[in-house]
């Protein structure tokens, strides 16, 4: 989240059916996939030429020759039937493609693009997102939409005081406006004196967001990108929000990409680290990983800390410096028409122009600094692999609030093919965004793969994503709680 922080200065649902797009089908809803091949990470090899029955938005049979009377029948011939990907780091609340300004002067813009966003995030395969720093007001908007993935979150987001994304705290902050602040000793002197820290201590931290549904918790460790000074989270604070998240069979999420935070990660047992590793000391071009940062990889792999790379988080700020990603096809796909035409006006491209302005303050040779750190996660994630690290898949979209590089859906798409251009293998990849995140998450009950009696979220391509990353442009229906959408269905109307 590199420019929101320069910018600034800078689910709520347990595993409860009412998160599914529109009401559930009813016992008698059938639809029948036919001669299809089933591509699902818990299978060593594709199933081919199967039928797969599902009833009430739930697999129901998979086998040869299946029959259902009344049932809804869809071709899988030559195509191959996936589980609905898995996004395990968005953020819903978030624009994309323009700020605050142009949503009060063009709220048409920011109607269309809330329109669109649960679509866009189905149409690149998309059936479930895990928000990590939730704001609950978008719930009613976001469940509104006729058709929207399956939406968990992981609660606000946890801050300290002073720190990240809350360094200009009023003193008359109200406890509503306080929910993602978590009292750490080292920084009272920057506490909202109207807040009581005895409110905000991490067990009772933790168990607000236990109660409001959530089903992780997530935590800033972010001292600058270094480029400023603001306090984290104590090694204290850590393991008191770990224990309290443990206690009641919460992951915990540390928002961490430099060496010393992923240190502080480790020390506290995080089950996961957001954002790769991509900030360690000396020239900011220099991509080759120091020892310390090998260390700390290592050391993940030998307590089974997972890696949530999100590379797009860097990848998606050279949009700032080159603007043809709103050229690609695809993202007349994630975006709405007149969003995207707005884009190539002046005063669309504005925001940019200011962000470009503040990195080249910032950096000298900015252009150079955001592909090296680029380079920096890649080499990490390619380190992470071959160490045996557990890769999780998320995007952080939009990493860059306002900005371009990260547009829904499509972001996903992009992460993919940057994991695959990394060397990640195929079947690897698929796992991550699927099975994988499931059971990190808590999910796998439900999702993750195509087995019998998981819910009916699944994704049909005319290609095979174990044989070319860009199968997933060949997205040719969304299956949705058992309801089968086309993707041209899902295509921006604005």
């Amino acid at each position: 989240m590199l420019s929101r922080v320069l910018l600034a200065g800078l689910l709520s649902l347990a595993l409860c059916d009412r998160s599914v797009a529109g009401s559930l089908p009813s016992a008698g809803d059938a639809l029948l996939i036919q001669d299809v091949t089933i591509v699902s990470p818990e299978r060593p090899t594709p199933l081919p030429h199967v039928d797969v029955l599902i009833r009430a938005g739930r697999i129901s049979k998979i086998g040869a020759h299946l029959s259902a009377s009344g049932a809804r029948t869809l071709s899988g011939r030559g195509r191959f039937l996936i589980p609905g990907l898995i996004d395990s780091h968005v953020h819903v609340a978030y624009p994309v493609g323009f700020d605050d300004a142009i949503a009060k002067a063009h709220p048409d813009l920011s109607a269309a693009f809330r329109r669109q966003l649960p679509r866009s995030y189905l149409a690149f395969g998309f059936t479930t997102l895990i928000d990590l720093a939730f704001d609950p007001r978008t719930r009613d908007w976001f469940d509104a939409a006729p058709r929207h993935p399956r939406l968990f979150d992981c609660g606000p987001g946890l801050r300290i005081a002073g720190g990240y994304g809350a360094q200009r705290l009023p003193k008359t902050l109200r406890p509503q406006d306080a929910a993602q602040l978590v009292y750490e000793p080292s920084a009272a002197a920057q506490w909202p004196a109207a807040l009581d820290p005895a409110d905000y201590t991490p067990e009772k931290v933790v168990a607000r967001i236990a109660a409001s549904g959530a089903i992780c918790v997530k935590v800033y460790v972010e001292s600058g990108f270094g480029l400023f000074d603001w306090p984290v989270p104590g090694a204290g604070t850590l393991a008191a929000l770990h224990a309290a998240a443990s206690r009641r069979g919460l992951p915990m999420i540390v928002h961490a990409n430099s060496v010393e935070a992923w240190r502080a990660a480790l020390g506290a047992r995080s089950e996961i680290i957001a954002h790769g590793l991509w900030q360690w000391d000396g020239d900011r071009t220099v991509v080759d990983p120091p020892p310390a940062a090998r260390a700390l990889i290592q050391q993940a792999a030998q307590q089974g800390t997972s890696d949530q790379p999100t590379l797009r988080v860097v990848y998606g700020e050279t949009s700032v410096f080159d603007p043809s990603l709103v050229d690609d096809p695809r993202y007349s796909i994630a975006m709405p028409r007149k969003l995207v035409a707005f884009l190539h006006t002046d005063e669309g491209d504005a925001p940019r122009k200011a962000a470009l302005a503040r990195y080249s303050k910032n950096f000298p040779n900015a252009p150079a600094v955001i592909a090296a750190a680029g380079r920096r996660a890649t080499a990490t994630l390619r380190l992470s692999r071959a160490a045996g690290v557990r890769l999780l898949f998320g995007t952080d979209t939009p990493s860059e609030e306002g900005g371009i590089g990260n547009p829904p859906g499509l972001n996903g798409r992009l992460e993919l093919q940057l994991w695959a251009a990394a060397g990640v293998p195929l079947r690897q990849i698929l796992r991550a965004a699927t099975l994988d995140n499931a059971k990190a998450f808590g999910l796998a009950k439900d999702l993750g793969s195509v087995e019998v009696g998981k819910r009916a979220n699944l994704v049909l391509l005319s290609a095979n994503p174990l044989r070319d990353i860009g199968a997933y442009d060949r997205i040719e229906t969304v299956v949705l709680n058992g309801q089968a959408i086309e993707r041209r269905d899902l295509l921006p109307a604005d």
